[in-house]
């Protein structure tokens, strides 16, 4: 049984996925959100997002907010100083595996991105097929900050660098494209890698031990915060290790079975100001509604 959410200020960092959790169904923070961020901000706490995207994919997003100075992007694998442009921590996927897992992904219907220096590299041919792979709401976050290879496989076989995560999406809608994630998982069974899924239809793959949790874990010794005084807002299987790692863990109302288990406490869907709620009541101390 999750706990009731009650108002409290006890909390002195909030991570909060994006997808699903900060922004609505239209891929937008709505105005309370971005309110209870700025305030949160503004009294000298940290609000961090903690996002699968890379960080090219989330700059229309941080001009919101230039006060904030973390982001935790690509499941973990960077930790990112907003101030400097530094990377605090950077955890890759070897070129040696990341050639194994394209190697289990070749042949098959597969939709392919790689996360390389903060960037995500895609096959040209991909934008064609975005529908079919589920991907159609996020076209034009691809179609602006992708850049474009002709054979993203032979591009990365002539390049192999090192790679900070690597997605793979199967078609929706049928049992093939089930069967294809199921035959490529099998496949990368055994190897140094944490696979996870941000949602139905996908595989998201990082470094062995790389996850939005043990990223939080890493900025909050970099910060000399405890863990403890941090609170996770997520939706997704890959946000379960965020959720258990910080000191509470909230469940979006839309959020996978799997993070819904290891919540603490569950708050509104992404289109009923459930981020915003988890911000007002852990961090600034409100009985909102």
């Amino acid at each position: 049984m999750r706990a009731e959410l009650r108002p409290q200020a006890d909390f002195r960092l909030i991570a909060l996925d994006m997808d699903g959790t900060l922004l609505d169904s239209g891929q937008r923070i709505t105005p309370r959100a971005q309110a209870a961020v700025r305030e949160i901000l503004e009294c000298g706490k940290h609000a961090v997002f903690a996002t699968g995207r890379c960080r090219a994919q989330v700059t229309e997003y941080l001009e919101y907010f230039p006060a904030m100075r973390y982001l935790i992007c690509e499941n973990g694998a960077c930790v990112c100083d907003l101030k400097t442009g530094e990377d605090l921590f950077r955890r890759p996927v070897a070129p040696q595996e990341v050639l194994r897992i394209l190697e289990a992904a070749e042949g098959e219907e597969v939709l392919c991105t790689l996360f390389i220096g903060n960037r995500s590299f895609m096959d040209r041919k991909s934008f064609s097929f975005m529908k079919e792979f589920g991907l159609e709401s996020y076209r034009s976050v691809f179609e602006k900050s992708a850049v474009w290879v002709e054979d993203l496989f032979s591009f990365y076989r002539d390049r192999p660098l090192e790679v900070e995560k690597v997605n793979l999406f199967f078609r929706k809608g049928d049992g093939q494209g089930r069967q294809t994630g199921s035959r490529v998982a099998g496949r990368l069974r055994g190897l140094p890698l944490s696979v996870a899924a941000s949602v139905s239809g996908n595989l998201e793959i990082t470094a062995q031990g790389v996850n939005k949790g043990s990223a939080l874990e890493l900025l909050c010794s970099f910060l000399k915060l405890p863990l403890s005084e941090t609170a996770a807002v997520g939706d997704g299987a890959n946000d379960v290790q965020l959720l258990r790692m910080a000191g509470l863990g909230i469940a979006m109302e839309n959020a996978a079975p799997a993070l819904r288990a290891a919540a603490d406490a569950a708050v509104p869907d992404c289109d009923h100001e459930g981020a915003a709620i988890a911000m007002e009541r852990c961090l600034l101390g409100r009985a909102s509604v």
